[in-house]
């Protein structure tokens, strides 16, 4: 479905800065209830429906999510083959000398049947003339004319044997599994060389707010640099994808006319996401202005620290996030909410919470919202990391993880078991 810069329903006028402002005031008096961590994390995994599949070459499909599963079409080997250099006998040969009867190179196909005391000359690799044969090694044998006798007795075999890897019809890659650079060589090897995967994606990411200035530009006081844009590039990576990033004014005409100057990008967009104004403002506009996108509003707060004012929409297969403006919230928001998203349009099995200890004890005062902590996980342990408010940038530097603390949770000693939620989307699974 293409977006269209929606100007509300039929005889509806659209929105002018002082009923944005009306609507933020109204909202802020009578604020719909938050939703529950879980209820949010469910309801974006009911509502985000896959892409539709495509087949692209090998080469484009690093990092996509396979669609299909693919089996093994012959036997892997598809022949017993020599894993030495040497000469090929029969395993269970009783004799002393040996006739070198052929040679047998990596390319070679000359499928005989070996006599006892004939043998032949194999190179690694090579395919095996015949089943039932072992490979001696050549530094363990003695030639002569044509002839040889095994010196140094061994008990290895030498060779790979038909079928040993992936029998014929085995699964090999099974859907949904991010492609990564093995298994794209083994696609390859079994002439899988247009799979079918998930499409790569196209994000809108627009940041918002007067006082955000480029990283490059000396803010003067009052501003601060926009450090959500590189954090949203950089987490989004895992995912092979388009990004088209821009600023929106923090007026609510303004911001809806440059949107329409931007429909092209928002016809191609498979998720939008914005910025900022996700809270009841009297300057906070993104719900409004994702509803004149076209998308649906499910929710607009979770009961969580940090993120509460997390809106989340789908239009179609398109999705939309309206995220909170500070950092700390940025970073929490994306790994529970839109990671969820991003496996669903893909195909794959969305974040799960893991189980592990507390390294350290957690010290944190009574607080009435389950909270995401941020926290380095190291072996088997997970060390909480300070931070000091939802604009904290430096914390999650150093965090490859979030604890889930259930709401009223009083401190925590070293050794508890916790869940947390991994936040280390260093390429996930493209590496591992």
């Amino acid at each position: 479905m293409k977006a269209t810069f929606a100007t509300g329903a039929p005889g509806q006028q659209p929105y002018s800065e002082m009923e944005t402002q009306r609507n933020n005031l109204a909202a802020a008096e009578h604020p719909p209830a938050p939703c529950s961590l879980k209820e949010a994390m469910a309801a974006i995994q009911r509502l985000c429906e896959p892409l539709v599949a495509e087949r692209v070459p090998l080469e484009t499909a690093l990092g996509r999510v396979l669609r299909e599963s693919v089996c093994a079409p012959e036997d892997i080997p598809a022949c017993d083959r020599s894993t030495r250099d040497g000469y090929a006998i029969l395993q269970h040969d009783p004799a002393q000398v040996f006739q070198v009867v052929d040679t047998l190179y990596a390319a070679d196909w000359k499928p005989r049947q070996l006599k006892p005391g004939e043998a032949v000359r194999v190179a690694t690799g090579a395919a095996l003339p015949c089943a039932g044969l072992r490979v001696v090694m050549q530094e363990n044998v003695a030639t002569q004319d044509g002839s040889f006798r095994i010196v140094t007795p061994e008990t290895a075999l030498n060779r790979r044997q038909r079928g040993e890897d992936v029998p014929a019809g085995g699964l090999l890659v099974p859907l949904g599994t991010r492609l990564n650079a093995g298994k794209l060589a083994l696609l390859a090897t079994v002439g899988c060389v247009q799979p079918r995967v998930n499409p790569r994606l196209c994000v809108v990411h627009l940041t918002t707010g007067d006082e955000v200035v480029p990283p490059e530009q000396t803010p003067l006081p009052g501003q601060i640099r926009d450090s959500n844009s590189i954090l949203i590039r950089s987490l989004l990576q895992p995912w092979p994808c388009d990004i088209f990033q821009t600023h929106l004014p923090e007026d609510f005409a303004l911001a809806k006319t440059a949107c329409e100057k931007l429909s092209a990008e928002f016809a191609r967009a498979d998720m939008v996401l914005i910025s900022g104004g996700a809270s009841v403002g009297e300057k906070d506009f993104t719900s409004q202005l994702l509803t004149r996108l076209g998308f649906t509003i499910h929710f607009s707060q979770v009961n969580l620290r940090p993120g509460k004012p997390l809106i989340f929409g789908t239009q179609g297969r398109r999705v939309a996030f309206g995220l909170p403006g500070n950092p700390l919230s940025h970073f929490v928001c994306f790994h529970f909410a839109v990671a969820i998203a991003l496996a669903r349009l893909a195909g794959e099995a969305p974040p799960q919470f893991w189980r592990g200890r507390l390294a350290a004890p957690l010290t944190a005062a009574l607080c009435p919202r389950e909270t995401l902590w941020p926290a380095r996980r190291e072996g088997a342990g997970l060390l909480p990391l300070p931070w000091s408010s939802s604009g904290d940038v430096t914390c999650f530097a150093a965090a490859n993880a979030l604890l889930r603390v259930p709401a009223n949770t009083p401190p925590l000693p070293a050794g508890t078991e916790v869940d947390f939620l991994p936040a280390d989307f260093q390429l996930p699974s493209i590496l591992t």
